[in-house]
């Protein structure tokens, strides 16, 4: 089974798959954090959480798409100045708080927004292009797979 998502390029090039690299901060803990919950911005393209007293926050790639269609993982200064400004501006305006971490990680997108989960061949199946729900959907395309096997 081929399940690297946005990776697969490297294994089947003529696929229809794009990567699409995510970037992500957390803050150190911020005291009184009113924020409880998971929340969408910006159709989806902006993305944030509490963890705990801590905010998680990802995304923006919607205003860096020709760089951000990468397998490089790394983080860029212009997108996580943004992913910080949106966080002081809109999140956490008036409070006081510091990044603990950054990271990116890469997802896999195509022409279709649904996942391909097709046998490739008589001893090869691809479970690729999640769309960026790979999270979400991960345990049905894995029922599917098994179906397939």
């Amino acid at each position: 089974m081929i399940a690297t998502n946005a990776f697969t390029k490297n294994l089947l090039p003529n696929i229809d798959l794009v990567p699409a690299r995510g970037q992500i901060l957390l803050t150190d803990p911020v005291e009184n954090l009113k924020l409880k919950g998971t929340f969408h911005y910006d159709e989806g393209f902006y993305y944030f959480r509490n963890l705990g007293n801590r905010v998680l926050l990802g995304g923006a790639r919607n205003q860096d798409f020709r760089n951000e269609e990468t397998d490089v993982l790394e983080t860029t200064e212009f997108l996580q100045n943004h992913l910080e400004n949106f966080l002081k501006t809109v999140i956490l305006p008036n409070q006081e708080f510091k990044i603990s971490n950054r990271w990116s990680g890469i997802m896999a997108m195509g022409n279709e927004k649904s996942p391909i989960v097709e046998k490739i061949s008589e001893r090869q199946i691809a479970a690729v292009r999640l769309s960026g729900m790979g999270v979400a959907l991960a345990p049905k395309i894995g029922e599917l797979v098994c179906l397939m096997v």
